[in-house]
């Protein structure tokens, strides 16, 4: 049950960190609507400022900046951070994914993280699924991350400023045991905006929100 507590620590911090834009297109009548990517305005040198408050009222302000591209199996990511923590992330066809390198805690570490946390051109009650590794010496365990739209284009007010066509994200996650999915509960509801990218992301005891955001051309 140990690596239960490690998926709960890890999951909470993956659901700070962002994905980044690049226009895709797609002419199959079948398919969904096409999307710019514009829950992830992330171009080169754009920063976004956030507050973090747990349930004891500490406050802990950090900014993340993007500061260009790496390639990882072929693909392109934006690299958004700072000097404590980083992710490598990409948008394509609206599927927002990140990759989280090395994520540490009480000796469990899962390399290379790849998650995919927002579709904004499906609609609400839409459900996907993520499965992780965490190991630790020569024990492994796995888990599941389980994405649903709660909300789509609303309208959500955040430290005064309202925010215009939000999706809200509910991440739920389930620890493999005896390969049986165990719940481990709500991990975070997540909420995007339109042209800024995560504006919230509430979790059980702490809440972060963002204070201020610079895009660049």
């Amino acid at each position: 049950m140990k690596n239960c507590y490690f998926l709960i620590a890890i999951l909470a911090a993956v659901t700070l960190l962002f994905s980044c834009s690049k226009e895709m297109s797609r002419e199959d009548d079948n398919t969904p609507p096409a999307s710019n990517c514009d829950y992830a305005p992330y171009t080169k040198g754009s920063s976004f400022s956030y507050m973090n408050v747990n349930s004891a009222k500490d406050t802990i302000r950090y900014t993340f900046t993007v500061s260009g591209d790496t390639t990882i199996n072929g693909n392109v990511y934006k690299i958004v951070g700072n000097d404590s923590v980083f992710t490598c992330s990409n948008c394509k066809d609206g599927i927002y994914t990140q990759v989280a390198s090395i994520l540490t805690f009480q000796g469990y570490s899962a390399d290379d993280l790849r998650l995919t946390y927002l579709k904004d051109n499906a609609p609400a009650g839409t459900t996907w699924k993520d499965t992780i590794t965490v190991s630790n010496g020569g024990a492994t365990s796995s888990g599941i991350l389980e994405y649903t739209i709660t909300q789509k284009g609303i309208t959500k007010k955040v430290n005064g400023k309202d925010y215009a066509e939000v999706i809200a994200v509910r991440m739920d996650a389930y620890a493999i045991i005896l390969n049986n999915p165990v719940s481990v509960g709500t991990i975070s509801t997540s909420y995007y905006g339109r042209g800024v990218g995560l504006i919230e992301s509430d979790q059980l005891q702490d809440t972060t929100t963002i204070v201020g955001y610079t895009l660049l051309p």
